[in-house]
């Protein structure tokens, strides 16, 4: 039997300071609605004045070019906007994939939320 459940984007925000909000990633950040959703979702932050993001990808299993380019696009639009964007807990293929394109190089990752937390100037985050 097939889950539909494992294959989708689930994402969740959460406030962990007053001025950072981690969205917290689960699955696949692929071709498809659910991958246009982190980008909308990063537009509405900054509207709301939220500079400071962080990508919790500690449970995506998967990405593929267009998940590539959603992490890029919303980096790029943090940066224009005066923002901070952070990748936590890349892991397996998602780290590899993430090496070979030399992203890794580019996003500034972080081992963990707690240590994206730290880079952005948050003690103790939660």
């Amino acid at each position: 039997m097939l889950r539909l459940d494992a294959m989708l984007l689930q994402i969740e925000t959460k406030r962990v300071a007053p001025d950072v909000t981690v969205l917290e990633l689960t699955g696949k950040i692929a071709l498809g609605r659910e991958s246009q959703k982190i980008e909308t979702l990063v537009q509405d932050l900054l509207r709301q004045n939220e500079k400071k993001i962080v990508f919790d990808i500690s449970r995506v299993d998967h990405v593929d070019s267009t998940g590539i380019g959603v992490m890029a696009y919303c980096f790029g639009t943090l940066n224009r906007c005066g923002g901070e964007f952070r990748l936590a807990g890349a892991s397996g293929k998602v780290l590899h994939l993430l090496q070979i394109t030399h992203l890794d190089k580019v996003l500034p990752l972080c081992a963990s939320v707690e240590d994206a937390c730290q880079s952005l100037g948050i003690k103790s985050p939660r």
